[in-house]
């Protein structure tokens, strides 16, 4: 019986030395298993950090994109307006009529006056002068003038690839012709002279008129 009870005493402590070094050896791997969790959380904030940066980037390309696409398109609108403006100092309207001659002047006037408002239904070509009463012309002489009419003012101007005084002359007397028939309105006279000289801009100053060279 003593001989058992030692054997089986035995058999005890080797089984708790192998449950002492099987312990020991689960929690070795699950030591390595928490360093390799570890390295994976590690891993996964790199990726995050990289995720992030990578978002940072597009957002950043994205509003360079809009940028330059909103730099484009600006471009291309004083382009249009510079082009517009060309085509109306030198004439050069080609065959152009009716709402497109309009809206050419429209695009043009808005770059050269700089004022984005002018629309095309404000703008009136061509329109008739009748000197009814000789304030200013002969009684019942009449001529025609391009306006631009909005909010109660008008706007007469007049366009001269290279005016002279006579020009002058002739566009000041329609402005004088206008406000007189037009008391009640505000009415301004633009001429359109590029390279003008000192006489046509003295000229204009005594006809009270703006002058675009």
């Amino acid at each position: 019986m003593n001989r058992r009870l030692e054997q089986m005493e035995q058999r005890i402590e080797q089984v708790e030395q192998r449950v002492d070094l099987l312990h020991e050896e689960m929690n070795q791997r699950f030591d390595q298993v928490d360093q390799r969790f570890e390295q994976i959380d590690q891993r996964f904030e790199q990726v995050d950090q990289r995720f992030e940066q990578v978002h940072q980037d597009h957002l950043e390309l994205k509003r360079r994109v809009i940028k330059l696409e909103s730099g484009q398109k600006q471009i291309l609108e004083k382009m249009t307006g510079f082009d517009a403006w060309l085509k109306v100092i030198t004439g050069n309207v080609g065959t152009e009529k009716g709402q497109t001659l309009e809206d050419l002047f429209a695009i043009a006037l808005q770059y050269g006056l700089k004022n984005p408002n002018i629309k095309p239904e404000t703008i009136q070509l061509r329109q008739e002068l009748m000197d009814i009463e000789g304030l200013i012309f002969r009684k019942n002489d009449g001529t025609e003038i391009d306006l631009i009419a909005e909010n109660g003012k008008l706007t007469v101007f007049e366009v001269k690839a290279t005016a002279n005084i006579d020009d002058v002359d002739l566009f000041g007397m329609k402005i004088e012709l206008v406000r007189l028939q037009n008391q009640d309105k505000e009415v301004q006279g633009i001429l359109v002279s590029p390279g003008a000289g000192e006489r046509i801009k003295k000229r204009c100053m005594e006809f009270r008129l703006e002058l675009l060279d």
